[in-house]
């Protein structure tokens, strides 16, 4: 195979080339899906997005060429049990084996880190990312549905969603009003009713020192933070919300983040209300918002229901899978 694998050196890379090869790979098995911008790329692996922890990247080369990368983020609180595993390989490099030696670099490295799962997030239902991950020895614990919003594309109509009597609509950027932090934080925490099938990742235990943690790491990295939520009249506290951010080096694409609605007040339509809500301050503010992507989980029937309402399309699925680490452990 003569497959030579390589710690990534933030300080030496090439992140062009690592581009290349992410790109092939995206069109290979995300056709007519935009792929991730180089700019995008470098900032996120100078610095990892809010909640991933830090990361970790081997290079696989064939003489000069780049063939394969693996990427491991190292999950933290909750979560610091597990590996978040990406490998890649080129389309033109698949079937030698490749795929499984990167995969085997990294093993050393999620021991040494205390993990006891690895997961991959990024299979891409009906593709050759299924059958590998299963020679691997990973089986599948979450089917993930993946949905967008091509704003040129959208019927605005969809939009115009009535607020629900007994509720009124906030909005704001980066830091949540003092006055609403405690019930914020407490609706944040209606996140845990959405299901994980069999993933072993688990929710933020959401706090107002933790909203406040992640508003700062947020305003850190530069990324535009929007909340809209609907408050109760009669309490005051926030029943429903929604987020989306804007990244600074991809600023025509919002990722929707978590969307919940406090148990006691489901049933009114307020999860389809903010959505709509914040599409139109979104399209108000950033014209030329192009595109907001998001993802569910399949077992969440409701909220992709509720995503289809107010205009998302969907995409083919991820298929979540997930191994345990046991020392000594290879892959197949």
């Amino acid at each position: 195979m003569d497959l030579r694998i390589v710690r990534f050196d933030p300080a030496v890379a090439d992140y062009a080339r690592c581009h290349d090869l992410l790109v092939a790979s995206h069109l290979a098995d995300r056709p007519g899906e935009p792929p991730l911008p180089l700019a995008e790329l470098v900032g996120r692996w100078t610095r990892s997005l809010p909640g991933m922890g830090s990361a970790e990247r081997w290079l696989g080369l064939r003489g000069d060429d780049l063939v394969a990368l693996a990427q491991v983020h190292f999950l933290d609180a909750e979560n610091s049990e597990i590996g978040l595993t990406h490998v890649v390989v080129h389309p033109a490099a698949r079937r030698a084996g490749i795929g499984g030696a990167m995969l085997r670099a990294v093993l050393p490295a999620l021991r040494e880190r205390g993990r006891r799962v690895v997961e991959g997030w990024e299979v891409v239902a009906g593709t050759a990312g299924e059958p590998w991950a299963a020679a691997m020895g990973f089986r599948p614990v979450r089917t993930i549905v993946r949905q967008a919003l091509v704003t040129a594309e959208a019927d605005r109509s969809r939009w115009d969603v009535p607020v629900p009597a007994g509720y009124r609509l906030l909005w704001w950027a980066g830091a949540a009003p003092h006055a609403l932090l405690d019930s914020y934080a407490a609706a944040r925490g209606a996140i845990h009713d959405a299901p994980l099938g069999e993933s072993g990742y688990r929710w933020p235990q959401w706090t107002p020192a933790r909203v406040r943690a992640a508003e700062a790491e947020a305003r850190a990295q530069g990324l535009e933070q929007r909340i809209v939520a609907a408050v109760h009249e009669r309490t005051g506290d926030v029943a429903a919300f929604t987020e989306v951010c804007v990244h600074p080096r991809r600023p025509d694409w919002g990722y929707q983040r978590d969307t919940a609605v406090v148990a006691a007040h489901r049933g009114r339509g307020l999860g389809r209300c903010v959505k709509a809500r914040m599409v139109r301050w979104l399209l108000a503010e950033r014209p030329g918002l192009a595109r907001i992507s998001t993802t569910t989980g399949a077992e969440n029937a409701h909220m992709i229901r509720v995503n289809e309402e107010v205009g998302y399309t969907t995409l083919p699925a991820m298929i979540a899978v997930q191994r345990e680490l046991t020392p000594g452990t290879r892959p197949a």
